[in-house]
């Protein structure tokens, strides 16, 4: 098997409509598990984002390099493929809502 078959896996969230105790953690939270994710195992609940969130977080580099991770060096700044992909498969619910952020990535 090659690693380009292996999708990158997370966990959901189940908080329904739960107003979050922290907005800035909470949205630290998002990213944290969504995040180069492409199945999410569980539900996928973009919630209470504020007006300034930058949901680019949603997209996962082709050619998988790890989490978080981007280009060679100082020479190539940008990510490892030119090609985002987006979340494939979500094996629960998807809810957006009580967001104040204008667009998703």
């Amino acid at each position: 098997l090659s690693s380009r078959s292996v999708p990158s896996v997370c966990t959901g969230t189940d908080m329904k409509l739960l107003r979050p105790s922290s907005p800035e953690s909470h949205y630290e939270t998002l990213r944290h598990l969504y995040q180069g994710c492409q199945v999410v195992q569980g539900n996928l609940e973009l919630t209470y984002l504020p007006p300034d969130a930058d949901t680019a977080f949603l997209k996962v580099c082709g050619g998988e390099a790890p989490r978080g991770q981007h280009g060679s060096g100082p020479a190539d700044p940008s990510p490892v493929s030119p090609h985002p992909q987006d979340i494939k498969e979500v094996q629960g619910y998807v809810l957006i809502a009580e967001n104040q952020v204008s667009h998703l990535e």
